[in-house]
């Protein structure tokens, strides 16, 4: 199936397409897979020593919100949306969008994982 990019920029669209080219359409669900696992991975340690401030809630919650929508986004777009994970997906973006506090972000980095091995698995099956 070819793949229909969901970025904005120019630049963006053609680095989807790049990726597309290269592992197919699955694939780059994939990549945007990981990027939000990524993301919540590398908030959880900066958290624990103590290098976020509280003031930085805001920003991190709408970076991590903003890169679950664009996951989901990049799913529905390409008619992956139907595959296991995505309702999971969903919930979890009220649950970031809910947080109040940097610690609640934190402790979605395992539902978040989680979530993505579903996700992950049910391309799989597709493949």
């Amino acid at each position: 199936m070819p793949y229909i990019p969901t970025s904005q920029s120019e630049h963006g669209r053609d680095e989807e397409l790049q990726w597309a080219r290269l592992v197919g359409t699955p694939g780059v669900a994939l990549i945007f897979i990981q990027k939000l696992c990524t993301a919540f991975h590398e908030l959880e340690p900066a958290w624990r020593h103590e290098m976020l401030s509280p003031a930085s809630l805001p920003h991190f919650r709408e970076r991590l919100l903003g890169r679950a929508r664009r996951l989901l986004q990049v799913l529905e777009v390409n008619d992956l949306d139907q595959i296991d994970g995505v309702d999971q997906l969903k919930s979890l973006l009220q649950r970031i969008a809910d947080a109040q506090t940097l610690e609640a972000l934190v402790l979605l980095a395992e539902p978040i994982h989680s979530v993505n091995h579903r996700l992950t698995d049910g391309l799989e099956r597709m493949g």
